[in-house]
C-alpha cells in the first residue's frame, strides 16, 4: 500500500545521502518549488551552498567544481525552464565524463500538460545525456526501495554501476502544496557499489613504431603510466595540453610541437596507443583515421564518444618490448627542430602564438589552468612546451562550447583558494559568458586573460572569410563593449598588456594577487597567418 509522505520527508532522505556519500557542494538557484530541497540543505551543516540566479551558470558553476575535485556536486533548480537551461553543461559533463548530479523540483505529475504555470515535461529532459534518471513524488511504496533507487542513481554518476563512465544523473522530485512542512524523521542505508576490476597482461601485435597520444585526461594520475609505457616501448608521446600530461613533468619522449612536424614524418607509425578523448589536433585525428584497426585505447570505462574499436583497460599492463631506438629519435629530432625555431623567432613576433608560450612558460608550480575553446586550446596545443610543473589544466573539451567557460573556472577557483588559478579565453568566449561573471558572488582568486584578437578569427582561418558574405557581420561577431567597461563593472581589476615584455614583468605578480583580476591581451590575428607560413617554410628544408 502506498504512503504518501511529506516534502520534508522527501527532500530530508536526499540530503542524507548525500551527506553519507560525502557530496558537499551544493549549487542553488532559488525557486518557490524547490523550497524543500533548499531548507533541509540549509539545515545541515557539512554543505557548502552556492546560490546562483540563473540556472546555465548554475550547471556550469558545479560543473568546474566537479572537474576540480572529479567528484559530484549537486545542481538545485526549480520546475519549468529552469530546468532546461541546464541541458548545455549536462551535455558537458555527459562528454567529458564528469560526475554530476542535477537536482530538480517539479510539480506533481497530474499538473503535467494541463496548461498549469511554470509547468513542463521534466521526465526524459536529459535523456540523450545522463546515466540514469529518477523521478520521486509522494506516493511511496517502500521507503527502502527509493533509498535504494537513490544509491544506485549516484553511483551511476560515480561510474561505479556496471562499469560504466561517471557522468551526470537526473534526480526529478515533485513537490505538492503546501510546499513547506516540518514532518520528518527517516533511516537511511546506503548501498555503495564497488568497481574492482582485475587488471590484465596484453600482447598487441608486432610493431616496431609505436606512437602514443594522449587527449583529455580528467587528471594526472596516469602520468607515471604513460610514462614507463613509453620508456618500456620507446614509443614517443604526443600530449594534447590539456591531457595533464604535457604541463606536468618535463620528459624526452615527449613531444609538443607535433602539429608542425607530424607532416615531415619520413614514415608512419605501425601501432597507436591513446590514452584519454581524442585530442585536439586535426592531424592526429587524422592520422588515427588512417590506422583505426591499429589504433588501442587505454579507458577506465567502456563508455568512450568515438570509434574506437580496440579497448584496453587502464589498469593493464603491456608486455611486448621494443628496443628500436631510430623511430623516437627522428619524432625527437623534428620537435627540437620545431623548439628552436620557436625560440628563436616567437618572441619577434607579437601575436597569439607567442603571447600563448610566454603566459604557459611563466606559470608557477602547482597552478590551476581552465582553458578555453575555440582558438584558444588549438593556440595552446601548437604553442605549448613540455614543462616541470605540475599544472593541473581543466577545460570544457567534452563538447567543446564556448558557453559557460567563467562560470566553470570560477566553479574551479571556488575550492582553490590558497591556489593560483587561471582562466585563458578568447573574446568571444569572454563575452558569451560575461553573464557568469556579472552575477557572482563568489569569493575566488581568478585571473582571466582575455586575448583579444577582434571575433571569431577561427573562421577566418578555415578560410570561410572567402566563402560567406558579410563574413564580419555574420561570423566575425566582433563587439564593440570594451574589457575594461565589464571589469569595472564586476568590480574586478582590470589590466591591459602590450608586449611580451610586459606578460614576463607583469604577469605573476598578478596572479598572485586577491579576487578576480581581467587581463586584456590585444593581438593581430594576420601575424599568426604570418608567423605560420614562416615556420611552415623553415621546416620544410
Amino acid at each position: 500500500m502506498n504512503e504518501k509522505i511529506s516534502n520534508s520527508t522527501l527532500a530530508n532522505i536526499l540530503v542524507k545521502i548525500f551527506k553519507k556519500y560525502k557530496i558537499s557542494n551544493i549549487c542553488i538557484s532559488p525557486g518557490s518549488r524547490n523550497a524543500p530541497l533548499i531548507k533541509e540543505f540549509s539545515l545541515e551543516k557539512n554543505f557548502k551552498l552556492y546560490s546562483q540566479i540563473d540556472e546555465r551558470t548554475s550547471g556550469f558553476f558545479g560543473l568546474g567544481i566537479s572537474k576540480n575535485i572529479n567528484y559530484p556536486s549537486v545542481i538545485v533548480t526549480t520546475s519549468g525552464t529552469a530546468v532546461a537551461n541546464l541541458l548545455p553543461s549536462v551535455i558537458e559533463a555527459d562528454l567529458s565524463m564528469t560526475p554530476l548530479i542535477v537536482l530538480t523540483a517539479d510539480r506533481p505529475r497530474k499538473l503535467v500538460n494541463t496548461g498549469e504555470n511554470q509547468t513542463i515535461l521534466q521526465n526524459g529532459i536529459f535523456n540523450n545525456f545522463i546515466r540514469k534518471e529518477l523521478h520521486i513524488d509522494s506516493n511511496i511504496k517502500s521507503l527502502k526501495i527509493l533509498n535504494r533507487k537513490i544509491n544506485e542513481t549516484i553511483n551511476s554518476s560515480l561510474g561505479v554501476n556496471k562499469h560504466n563512465a561517471p557522468g551526470p544523473v537526473h534526480i526529478n522530485i515533485a513537490f505538492d502544496e503546501p510546499l513547506i512542512d516540518n514532518k520528518r524523521n527517516v533511516k537511511i542505508d546506503i548501498e555503495l557499489i564497488k568497481n574492482n576490476i582485475k587488471s590484465k597482461k596484453i600482447l598487441l601485435p608486432k610493431f616496431s613504431r609505436p606512437l602514443i597520444v594522449c587527449g583529455q585526461l580528467n587528471s594526472a594520475k596516469y602520468f607515471n603510466k604513460i610514462i614507463k609505457l613509453s620508456e618500456k616501448l620507446n614509443a614517443p608521446i604526443l600530449a594534447d595540453p590539456v591531457s595533464n600530461v604535457r604541463l606536468w613533468e618535463k620528459h624526452k619522449n615527449i613531444t609538443s610541437y607535433y602539429n608542425y612536424f607530424l607532416k615531415f614524418l619520413n614514415q608512419s607509425p605501425d601501432i597507436i596507443l591513446r590514452f584519454g578523448k581524442k585530442p585536439t589536433s586535426k592531424k592526429i585525428n587524422q592520422l588515427m583515421q588512417k590506422m583505426k584497426t591499429k589504433t588501442y585505447l587505454f579507458a577506465e570505462h567502456k563508455k568512450y564518444n568515438d570509434d574506437a574499436k580496440n579497448l584496453i583497460n587502464i589498469n593493464d599492463s603491456i608486455t611486448n618490448r621494443n628496443t628500436n631506438s631510430e623511430w623516437i629519435n627522428h619524432i625527437q629530432d623534428l620537435n627540437k627542430k620545431t623548439e628552436l625555431f620557436l625560440n628563436k623567432n616567437l618572441n619577434k613576433i607579437f601575436f597569439e602564438g607567442s603571447i600563448i608560450n610566454t603566459i604557459i612558460k611563466n606559470l608557477k608550480n602547482k597552478d590551476n589552468l581552465f582553458v578555453g575553446n575555440s582558438m584558444i586550446v588549438r593556440n595552446i596545443e601548437t604553442y605549448s612546451p613540455n614543462l616541470n610543473k605540475k599544472i593541473n589544466v581543466h577545460s570544457n573539451r567534452g563538447a567543446s562550447g564556448i558557453d559557460g567557460i567563467i562560470a566553470s573556472a570560477i566553479g574551479m577557483s571556488v575550492l582553490n583558494k590558497t591556489k593560483r588559478n587561471i582562466l585563458i579565453l578568447g573574446d568571444v568566449s569572454f563575452f558569451y559568458d560575461i553573464g557568469s561573471l556579472i552575477l557572482n558572488k563568489n569569493k575566488v582568486n581568478l585571473t582571466i586573460i582575455v586575448i583579444n584578437n577582434e571575433g571569431g578569427q577561427i573562421f577566418k582561418k578555415l578560410g570561410y572569410d572567402n566563402k560567406i558574405n558579410n563574413f564580419n557581420d555574420l561570423l566575425l561577431t566582433k563587439t564593440d563593449i570594451p574589457v575594461k567597461e565589464i571589469a569595472r563593472i564586476c568590480k574586478s581589476n582590470y589590466i591591459n598588456l602590450k608586449s611580451i615584455h610586459e606578460i614576463n614583468k607583469k604577469l605573476n605578480d598578478i596572479i598572485n594577487m586577491q579576487g578576480i583580476q581581467i587581463i586584456e591581451i590585444k593581438c593581430d590575428f594576420d601575424k599568426t597567418i604570418e608567423f605560420e607560413k614562416k615556420i611552415n617554410k623553415e621546416l620544410a628544408i
